[in-house]
């Protein structure tokens, strides 16, 4: 007989012998087992001596205090959930004296150190709950403290770790910045509301960027965005092979961006047909080569 696993958010199921299903309680090991390396990332996240922020759209305008709100406030809920189900898990447990086993399953060592309350750490709390998970599946109210405990370890992770890199898209038809993820097909405009594909963006960019001069290492990293698998030593490469005029000098050779479109159109936009969706090799291949064109 099997039955839904009671884990909100679980679609699996299980035996009908188990409060919850195998795949649950294995997750909720590997996230309590985690929790002291989390409670490390935390500390250092809270105090800003790592970078989980994107820094692409410019320097802010005033230097940021040494503390991470966000982490502050997912290490507190994180703090919170643990001390909530070690007090539910310990309650009516009575101090014993005298030494225990931690690591054995003697019934006696579990009930005293059931009694035993762990330091106010996050990883002594863990590892007092993965101690006594035996008695936590047979609480009647295991679902919920899996749900908890899982969601907190979630808030931890995402507070430590960074967002993702996103490039100027260019203005948005309110006035408004776009920001863009790399590999998004659309872009939202967090102003209006409205969305633009990244591709029309791209084509609008290039076209504007055209007849302004850049570095070899500032035109690679513009057309990186656009799909181009272009470097600045292949641009330097095209340039000593006479295919490519600097057009300008400011410590560095300038090149006009319209002249390695151009370069790279013919370099990268294979000539003859090639199927939009069909799997033959030497479609896949073009359709992989070809660039966007520039409006």
């Amino acid at each position: 007989m099997t039955l839904p696993c009671p884990v909100p958010r679980c679609d699996r199921v299980m035996p009908g012998i188990r409060p919850i299903c195998w795949a649950c309680d294995a997750e909720l090991q590997r996230d309590l087992a985690e929790v002291p390396a989390l409670e490390v990332d935390l500390g250092v996240t809270l105090s800003r001596q790592t970078r989980t922020g994107d820094r692409e759209g410019g320097r802010p305008a005033e230097t940021a205090l040494p503390w991470d709100q966000r982490a502050a406030t997912a290490a507190a809920e994180l703090h919170a959930t643990l001390v909530r189900w070690h007090r539910v898990l310990a309650k009516g447990a009575p101090r014993v004296a005298g030494p225990i086993c931690l690591e054995c399953r003697h019934s006696s060592c579990e009930w005293s150190d059931l009694g035993r309350a762990p330091a106010d750490t996050l990883a002594d709390i863990s590892r007092w709950v993965i101690r006594h998970r035996v008695r936590l599946l047979r609480h009647p109210a295991v679902a919920e403290a899996v749900d908890d405990l899982r969601a907190a370890v979630r808030g931890a992770r995402r507070a430590i770790d960074r967002p993702p890199a996103t490039w100027y898209a260019g203005p948005c038809r309110c006035g408004a910045d776009l920001n863009a993820r790399h590999g998004a097909p659309m872009i939202r405009c967090r102003a209006c509301g409205a969305h633009v594909t990244t591709a029309a963006q791209v084509r609008w960019l290039l076209a504007e960027a055209a007849d302004h001069l850049g570095t070899a290492t500032e035109i690679a990293r513009l057309l990186h965005p656009s799909g181009m698998n272009v470097t600045a030593a292949m641009i330097r490469g095209y340039a000593h092979r006479g295919a490519l005029v600097a057009r300008g000098r400011a410590g560095h050779p300038l090149y006009r961006i319209g002249d390695v479109l151009d370069l790279l159109g013919g370099v990268l936009r294979p000539a003859g047909p090639a199927c939009v969706t069909c799997q033959h090799r030497t479609c896949q291949q073009i359709r992989g080569k070809r660039v966007l064109p520039v409006a």
